[in-house]
């Protein structure tokens, strides 16, 4: 389960929002610095007052990084959207990236702004032009230096139908060579293991002639969490559970905290709780079909409108 805010009210509800499954947030913050955030929003509503100018920015940038601790401190993933604004906050990436990161944010997504007139925002109307493709890669280098970029969005609306994968491809690539998956796995047959709490995973190997996983092995782990009260902050237990699996393109668990993910995201590994409490089989299921279209070189098929 996931949701997106612009983080105003977010520090009063993570608890809450962490209580009820939420587990990936998406804020969106445009810049750090209240003069430039007093050119993207002209008021900001907070405890009944209309705030303007530099006070209504610098109320909105304070609680969006506050909300974005409190979110990771109860073990959200949090990806942060900056909305690029040439002439406005495009030499301000950086300073972004690096308050996000220092807070824990997980990922970058570096947008470019809708100006056109016809959609009737307050930039567009004004002529505000949007970003050029060299500006926004350049923007996208810069933050490259602090976090991972998300740079397959679609700028998807309310109403879009289809995958990001299948989304603007001509055509599908095939998954790597023997490709591999674990599952984080206490004996269970539903995926409701957190990847610090398992004692062993399962691998499975895509065949690509038979479109299916087939069962390799089970590797035996060292539990380094029990739970929230002990967690032992040993690096090398962690670097071990983490090797275990190095070998591998995904790794299927309910939960994970952000340094494994991030130090699995550096070996090449994916990390993925979009199946948490499915059947294992179900969740198998899914994958293969998807590696198995990849593998086909005709067209992809599914419908996407933006």
């Amino acid at each position: 389960m996931c949701i997106s805010t612009n983080g105003l009210m977010l520090a009063d509800y993570a608890a809450e929002l962490a209580a009820v499954g939420v587990h990936h947030l998406t804020i969106t913050i445009n810049c750090i610095d209240p003069a430039i955030g007093a050119q993207i929003y002209p008021w900001v509503y907070y405890q009944h007052q209309r705030l303007r100018g530099r006070e209504a920015a610098a109320r909105l940038i304070h609680n969006q990084l506050l909300g974005l601790e409190a979110a990771v401190t109860v073990g959200m993933l949090v990806k942060v959207n900056t909305v690029l604004i040439p002439g406005v906050n495009e030499q301000h990436i950086e300073q972004v990236a690096q308050a996000v990161r220092q807070r824990g944010a997980l990922m970058h997504n570096i947008m470019p702004l809708i100006s056109a007139a016809e959609h009737g925002t307050f930039f567009g109307l004004n002529g505000q032009r949007g970003p050029t493709a060299e500006e926004l890669a350049a923007a996208r280098a810069i933050s490259s230096q602090y976090l991972p970029q998300m740079t397959h969005c679609q700028q998807c609306r309310a109403d879009a139908v289809g995958t990001l994968a299948g989304c603007g491809q001509d055509e599908a690539t095939p998954p790597p060579s023997g490709y591999k998956l674990a599952v984080a796995s206490n004996g269970e047959t539903l995926i409701q293991t957190h990847f610090g709490h398992a004692k062993r995973f399962e691998i499975y190997r895509f065949d690509p002639q038979q479109r299916q996983f087939i069962f390799l092995e089970t590797r035996q782990v060292a539990q380094y969490c029990a739970g929230q009260q002990s967690c032992p902050d040993d690096e090398s237990d962690k670097q071990l559970i983490i090797e275990a699996v190095a070998d591998c393109q995904t790794v299927l668990c309910a939960r994970m905290g952000i340094t494994p993910w991030r130090a699995l995201e550096q070996l090449g590994v994916t990390p993925n709780v979009d199946f948490a409490f499915q059947p294992i089989v179900a969740a198998l299921h899914s994958i293969a079909a998807k590696l198995a279209s990849q593998t086909s070189t005709e067209n992809a098929d599914e419908v996407c409108h933006y």
